[in-house]
């Protein structure tokens, strides 16, 4: 019998023009019985710190950063994995996990395998070496995946169970206790949230620190100041609503976004993306429009 012919796949491909990113999400069942769900996500702009919370029974869960760097922790263990390095998490332990500070984007996978695989029974959560190969062959396996993802091209990944049991009795990377800064997670939250820009001493205030420790904390993770941070995101929602197809007047668009001095805001717009607005809407086609969702909060029930 064709072994391929026992698996199934559903596929959500979800683009994230804010981040300049996109994730694929497998949901794979062998003989009508979940098998595994498999998150390939990308993101492709500076990327800063915020975690969430994971607990899962269902799962075996392996993550395995392939560009940039993760941070995973669980109980006392806490480390920020790169490509090269996994993280291993049982099914039914409560975790925290989320994409550490990467100036030039992220690519990990999330591996969900059903517990009935029995890949990590009585292992050890933490971090491990990946043996030699195993990245490229993993990076090739999802590659053939985003091309076509049918079962036949499943088929290489379909070990993933035995995969993940054989790295999982690897011995344990040693905890760095790192944790990226929640404060500066929580500065940019309130940035992307706010409906008008807010002043240094706006956001110093409502994180409980002077404007001074605030811009030299920030800056220290991010590499600029809150500021420049806030005009980087604005720049980057009017490129986004350009590329989407806005027909606003420029200076309207710009106006919605916070920059009222228009010349002001085509200088800041060319010395960013290279190309005046205007350029930038008329080279650009509209995006496809794409449902957005966080591929990792729909699984992880």
């Amino acid at each position: 019998m064709d072994r391929s012919q026992t698996f199934s796949i559903k596929v959500e491909h979800t683009r994230q023009p804010r981040a300049r990113g996109e994730s694929w999400v497998y949901t794979v069942s062998n003989s009508n019985k979940v098998w595994g769900v498999l998150v390939d996500e990308r993101v492709r702009s500076r990327t800063l710190f915020e975690s969430s919370r994971h607990e899962h029974d269902r799962w075996d869960e392996a993550i395995v950063p392939l560009e940039g760097s993760y941070w995973v922790s669980v109980d006392s263990w806490s480390r920020t994995v790169c490509p090269g390095e996994a993280a291993i998490i049982p099914g039914g332990l409560t975790h925290e996990s989320g994409i550490a500070n990467n100036p030039t984007g992220a690519h990990f996978l999330v591996l969900l395998v059903s517990k009935d695989h029995g890949a990590l029974r009585d292992v050890e959560a933490g971090g491990v070496m990946l043996p030699s190969g195993a990245l490229s062959w993993l990076r090739a396996a999802f590659r053939m995946l985003r091309y076509a993802a049918t079962p036949s091209n499943f088929i290489p990944l379909s070990v993933l169970p035995e995969f993940i049991r054989a790295i999982g009795s690897q011995p344990r990377l040693p905890s760095d206790g790192s944790h990226p800064d929640p404060l500066v997670a929580q500065v940019i939250r309130m940035i992307r949230e706010a409906e008008v820009t807010l002043s240094l001493q706006e956001l110093a205030r409502n994180v409980g620190l002077t404007p001074f420790h605030l811009q030299r904390r920030f800056k220290g993770v991010t590499g600029t100041s809150p500021l420049k941070f806030a005009q980087a995101f604005r720049l980057e929602a009017v490129s986004n609503a350009l590329k989407e197809g806005s027909t606003l007047a420029l200076a309207d668009l710009a106006a919605e976004h916070g920059f009222n001095d228009l010349k002001h805001f085509r200088r800041l717009f060319k010395r960013r993306f290279g190309v005046s607005p205007s350029d930038h809407r008329k080279n650009d086609p509209p995006a496809q429009s794409a449902r957005a969702y966080d591929a990792r909060r729909r699984i992880r029930r």
